[in-house]
């Protein structure tokens, strides 16, 4: 069986691979996490992993905003091929995790969004508790 960020993972790929979307050239992601427990950065990890697959993993810089109150992380990784990823991640604001995905192509637009989406896939706050390491290194040297 395969895991919610795996059929996220697969469903996303389905859709760019149609190519109606044509080339990726961005991915925007609102992540609410509910309770004080999830730890954003490990969150972000994951959500860049992803993105990386589908915008690539070509270097670029990385810039990581941090919220004095811990309950809120910005990302943005501009990738020097061209692509770029916003991530935005809360904590503690909801009761049951909500995700807002758009994946905009040089064709076409993916949206994915809503507590009901991530129910049907089966996310959880635990779907992004395991760190994607490389990412989580790089979150954790930039954040400032």
């Amino acid at each position: 069986m395969m895991t919610p960020i795996a059929t996220l993972e697969e469903t996303l790929e389905e859709a760019v691979a149609t190519g109606k979307l044509g080339s990726v050239v961005s991915v925007r992601a609102l992540l609410h996490l509910p309770g004080e427990e999830p730890d954003l950065e490990t969150a972000a990890s994951v959500l860049l992993s992803l993105s990386g697959r589908l915008v690539g993993s070509d270097p670029g810089s990385l810039v990581v905003r941090g919220h004095g109150s811990g309950r809120q992380l910005n990302l943005l990784l501009r990738l020097d091929a061209g692509p770029i990823v916003s991530l935005s991640l809360t904590r503690g604001s909801v009761d049951q995790l909500e995700l807002a995905l758009v994946v905009v192509g040089n064709h076409g637009v993916i949206r994915l969004e809503g507590a009901e989406l991530a129910e049907e896939i089966g996310l959880s706050a635990g779907t992004f508790a395991v760190a994607d390491d490389a990412w989580l290194k790089r979150i954790r040297s930039v954040e400032g």
